[in-house]
């Protein structure tokens, strides 16, 4: 007991440390003491007509008035998704672990009921049609009653490239880092981005991907873009729970024992398994290590 008391002294006061130093680097250069500032968009798509809500997490003393640009995370399912990733860079901020950056979480216009989360992301976050899919039993217990349409990962890349990326340059101060994060069938996406998207992307958060879409499809995709290529521009992370199942597990292995097994220059691959975790357990831990891979600042 005396020895958890020491411990837990040693923490608080080391977060106080780190804490009080921020603000007073910060108070000295007349930053205003912002720690977890958020906001709020919307994006009315001209591409397909979809709306999609934007929440935009803030890094520390993050101001409209001085002259520092950051880094931006994209991140799916950004309604369940960005109250983790929000209070997770908030915690890494407060300990200095991450470098500062800009979260912008995308979403569907959708409370009441799942049916619509599930019917856009079914077809933002695929990248070829599966009708197979589309009329499977799983779509009910979301409360889908009418039809799928899967495939539509292209063009909800375009409009990530042509209207929600713009807006976000426009509206706040980016560089041209920029990653992409997604669980599931966003992990699917964020795979789809990395074989046709290192032009807008450079990281990317590949959790819990869904390489089984359409008989393993993205495998044959992947393969037809190694031929004639040497490099591969791009910092990746790719997670599973240890308790998916073997259609996650060895798809999400499978994937990235490909990609490294071609070499690739400029490619910083790592992966990851989360021990006891399931498919929807799993997000907590991938979001803190996607933060901490892609992000993380280098300690010596």
């Amino acid at each position: 007991m005396a020895l958890c008391k020491i411990v837990l002294k040693i923490i608080s006061a080391f977060v106080f440390i780190n804490l009080f130093s921020m603000m007073m680097t910060n108070a000295q250069s007349g930053a205003g003491p912002v720690i977890n500032a958020k906001a709020e968009h919307d994006i009315k798509s001209k591409v397909n007509g979809v709306n999609y809500h934007l929440y935009v997490s803030l890094p520390k003393y993050y101001s409209a008035n001085d002259t520092t640009h950051y880094p931006v995370l994209y991140m799916l399912d950004g309604g369940a998704g960005f109250p983790i990733a929000h209070s997770t860079r908030f915690l890494l901020d407060l300990s200095n672990e991450i470098q500062d950056v800009i979260i912008v979480a995308i979403e569907y216009e959708w409370e009441r009921s799942l049916a619509p989360w599930f019917i856009n992301r079914t077809r933002d976050y695929t990248p070829t049609r599966d009708t197979s899919f589309e009329k499977n039993a799983i779509a009910r217990s979301f409360g889908v009653t009418s039809s799928l349409v899967s495939g539509g990962a292209p063009a909800f890349l375009d409009i990530i490239k042509t209207e929600i990326i713009p807006f976000i340059e426009k509206t706040y101060k980016t560089n041209r880092d920029r990653g992409i994060s997604g669980h599931s069938f966003g992990g699917l996406f964020a795979g789809y981005c990395l074989l046709n998207g290192t032009d807008t992307f450079n990281k990317f958060g590949i959790n819990s991907p869904s390489f089984w879409w359409n008989s393993r499809e993205m495998f044959t995709v992947e393969k037809r873009f190694s031929e004639g290529r040497t490099s591969l521009p791009a910092q990746v992370f790719m997670s599973v729970g240890s308790r998916e199942g073997q259609m996650m597990n060895s798809s999400m292995k499978d994937f990235a024992d490909s990609l490294a097994s071609r070499k690739y220059l400029n490619l910083a691959l790592t992966t990851f398994v989360f021990e006891g975790e399931t498919h929807v357990s799993v997000v907590p831990a991938m979001t803190s290590r996607t933060l901490k891979v892609l992000y993380g600042r280098r300690r010596n």
